[in-house]
């Protein structure tokens, strides 16, 4: 098995991600025109697109780009540019559902992926054993109403991703996307020679894309007397920075600092690579699994519960609810983990990944994090870590122990919250949210396993005493109907435990998605656009 991916084979929204501002997902289905089922119109246009120069973005493209402009690592100070001020940079990405791989890769039988929870996709994995419940799920995410079982034609076969720093260039490229497949620019408008049509259109942006969006201002974290205008860019739309610590990976990513999460290995993320085990075919080679799932968020239920609760408790009562929603996510709104900024909201170490969760302590200041936050259920370092001899261990020493990890990719969508939202009802207001993305070698060990077995899971991770039942994650936990049990979040309260009642969550919608398969340059130059022998 090679141990080196090359960022020339793969495509970039995998690693290191696609530089954008703005980024489109336009589900398709491929059209069935050839009478004995080989979709060689489908094929002949992919062929075509793969074929021209730079068209499917690669990883070596994004990084060169990125390198150009300070670097890969979002974990550093974000600048929001105007529009006008940025480099041009358009990208295409596609992937391929468990549905759309086998019309186009054959005999599948015999080159078939081993991924079933790709093959079933997200809506029969999370409503048959997962927390999802298909009335709360958006009708374009499920059957239609009375459609027949066992039949999935209703699924997309793939989606295609493109990406644009402005506006005007990303509808450009949609456009030029579209002429490849003979899609009219009104997709809905039926082409005969299609070769596929777009089923479902979702558009997300950066915040403060446009360069118009209000903001605030905050303290500045270098000089806390002073304040500095808010930087939306990073941030999903509860105000919270996104996509901090991500998993390095060794032969792509640069050496882990000292106190940080050791490098995964690559076969964690991409298909036959060390790390590796789900045994793939050898067209699979540095592909990876997407999994895209639309989250809506509701802000003022999610403020007006954390500035409900504070005013209950003695040491978070701070009248705006600001600390507890860093303690329920793990970090301050900033990006300054709790695990070092216990106290204060001009917290000191943005985006800060040097840190632990203590797996054994003897009082309540010990803990720091809570056990259930965000960001601890989502990656618990060293809760999970072994020691041999029943001493302390660090992430670099033993972080192997946790390979449930994901390339997280996601992008928001929606309006900024409007001046008097919180006095309308939901249902009146304009959607806003996070197309949550994230890549991984295998959907069990990594999306499916997070969500559903420790999100949703009020003992996990286990410790003594309260921590035996530490609550379920406030914010990606789910409960939809009323006899699931009532997600709780444990928290001390100085010395005193309490238990946070969260009801069904309301400041989050778990609204569905799709699982998805995104090959290699190489596999789409092959076995996407000819016959396996």
């Amino acid at each position: 098995m090679a141990s080196e991916v090359d960022p020339a084979n793969i495509q970039g929204s995998i690693w290191p991600r696609l530089p954008r501002y703005y980024e489109t997902f336009l589900f398709f289905q491929i059209k069935d025109i050839e009478e004995d089922g080989s979709y060689e119109t489908f094929k002949a246009h992919l062929r075509k697109l793969v074929e021209t120069p730079g068209k499917i973005t690669t990883g070596q493209a994004c990084k060169e780009y990125f390198e150009k402009h300070d670097g890969i690592n979002e974990a550093r100070e974000r600048v929001d540019t105007l529009p006008e001020e940025r480099d041009t940079f358009n990208a295409i990405n596609i992937t391929f559902s468990g549905k759309g791989v086998p019309k186009l890769v054959g005999p599948y039988d015999k080159v078939k992926l081993r991924d079933l929870l790709h093959e079933r996709g997200m809506y029969q994995d999370m409503v048959f054993e997962g927390p999802d419940e298909t009335d709360s799920l958006a009708p374009e995410y499920r059957p239609p109403h009375g459609w027949p079982a066992n039949n999935d034609n209703w699924r997309s076969d793939g989606m295609f991703i493109v990406a644009a720093q402005r506006e005007e260039e990303l509808e450009a490229t949609v456009k030029d996307l579209k002429s490849y497949f003979k899609i009219a620019d009104d997709h809905t408008v039926d082409v005969p020679e299609a070769s596929a049509k777009i089923t479902l259109v979702k558009k997300g942006n950066v915040r403060n894309a446009d360069g118009k969006a209000h903001r605030r201002q905050i303290p500045d974290e270098k000089d806390p007397s002073k304040t500095r205008l808010e930087n939306l860019r990073g941030k999903e739309h509860l105000g919270f920075e996104d996509h901090i610590s991500q998993p390095p990976i060794e032969g792509l990513d640069p050496e882990p600092k000292e106190g940080e999460p050791k490098a995964i290995a690559p076969g964690v993320i991409f298909l036959n690579r060390p790390g590796d085990n789900t045994k793939s075919p050898a067209w699979a080679t540095d592909g990876s699994y997407l999994a895209f799932r639309e989250i809506e968020e509701h802000v003022p239920e999610f403020n007006e519960f954390v500035k409900t609760e504070s005013a209950k408790l003695k040491n978070f009562n701070d009248g705006t609810g600001e600390k507890l929603a860093a303690y329920m996510i793990g970090r301050w709104k900033n990006g300054s983990p709790i695990a070092l900024d216990t106290e204060t909201s001009v917290a000191q170490h943005p985006f800060a990944n040097n840190f632990e969760f203590k797996k054994d302590y003897t009082s309540p200041q010990e803990i720091k994090c809570p056990i259930a936050a965000h960001i601890r259920k989502m990656r618990p370092r060293a809760d999970l870590y072994i020691s041999k001899d029943g001493g302390a261990v660090s992430a670099q020493e033993n972080y192997s122990n946790n390979t449930n990890v994901i390339l997280r990719r996601s992008v928001t969508f929606g309006p900024e919250l409007l001046p008097g939202e919180e006095k309308m009802k939901p249902s009146e207001r304009p959607k806003r949210g996070v197309y949550f993305m994230c890549y991984q070698g295998d959907f069990r060990n990594g999306f499916n396993f997070l969500t559903s077995r420790w999100a949703s899971n009020e003992v996990f991770s286990g410790k003594k005493g309260m921590e035996e039942r530490p609550g379920q994650d406030p914010i990606v936990s789910q409960r939809n109907r009323p006899d699931h049990p009532e997600p709780m979040f444990g928290i001390y309260d100085g010395e005193e435990p309490k238990q946070l009642h969260m009801g069904y969550l309301p400041w989050i919608d778990q609204r569905g998605g799709e699982y998805f398969f995104t090959p290699s340059l190489a596999a789409l130059r092959g076995v996407f656009v000819d016959e396996v022998e």
